[in-house]
């Protein structure tokens, strides 16, 4: 009876320790996502931009990289988010920030290793500045084309080349936000403030999405709807970055689980 007792016990914890042994395998090998944008994605800005910009909101908000993270960071081999991502920025870098193009490399550089490759397996670019207010440029209809489409076109085009699948997120809904709000707080700091009119941003969202979902291999996904701001009339709160990056974190993984 003890010999018995001694051979479960002795598989019990053989069991047990294979499985544990599977939780502990070094994690060098996990799939990268990148994550390419402005404020949405992390509050923090270029420490070389020329504005005189340092943070959005002192950077006591959290940008949804940080949700990202939290969706994979208890598992060992689940997606390692990276993100590049600088508030204020806009697709053509001006005022001293990174492109989106400059984003799209970064990751690509900092994620190859000279044996195997490029681990950035996806990339998901969110929207910038473009088009929002005077500071980066309030847009006309050409505007959005060869600007703002051109630039995050060059940008797909290069991380495609690198073999990444690209993601990109529809914009937030206007009636989601208050932009005159934004304009009412920014003028403050900045005299002469302005922002999108309502006319102007579904303009500008209409054309960016329509463009973005004709581009072969992309996918356009909507990770926003029923968002609310945190009282700035701009960033997304805690439910609705919890929501979105749910929603956000669940399409990547059945993504690379196809693959």
């Amino acid at each position: 009876m003890k010999q018995v007792f001694s051979s479960l016990l002795l598989l019990i914890f053989t069991s047990w320790f294979s499985a544990y042994a599977d939780e502990i395998v070094p994690d060098y090998t996990n799939p990268v996502v990148g994550l390419i944008g402005a404020s949405s994605v992390d509050p923090e800005t270029s420490p070389f931009n020329t504005i005189g910009l340092t943070a959005l909101n002192g950077s006591s908000f959290r940008g949804l990289a940080d949700y990202m993270k939290a969706r994979s960071i208890h598992q060992a081999k689940g997606i390692v988010y990276r993100e590049v991502a600088e508030a204020g920025a806009t697709t053509n870098g001006q005022n001293g920030y990174l492109s989106v193009l400059e984003q799209a490399k970064r990751l690509v550089e900092h994620t190859t290793t000279w044996n195997d490759g490029v681990h950035l397996k996806a990339a998901v670019i969110f929207h910038f500045n473009d088009c929002l207010h005077s500071i980066a440029g309030l847009c006309d209809e050409q505007d959005v084309l060869n600007i703002t489409v051109a630039n995050v076109r060059e940008a797909i085009e290069y991380l495609q080349a690198a073999n990444v699948k690209v993601f990109i997120t529809r914009l937030i809904d206007y009636d989601r936000l208050d932009l005159p709000l934004v304009e009412e707080i920014y003028s403050q700091i900045s005299p002469g403030f302005k922002v999108a009119s309502e006319a102007n941003y579904n303009l500008y969202k209409s054309i960016y999405e329509t463009e973005m979902e004709q581009l072969n291999g992309v996918t356009v996904i909507d990770v926003w709807q029923g968002m609310e701001h945190i009282g700035d009339g701009l960033h997304a709160d805690h439910s609705s970055k919890m929501r979105a990056s749910k929603r956000l974190h669940r399409a990547l993984r059945r993504y690379l689980r196809a693959q």
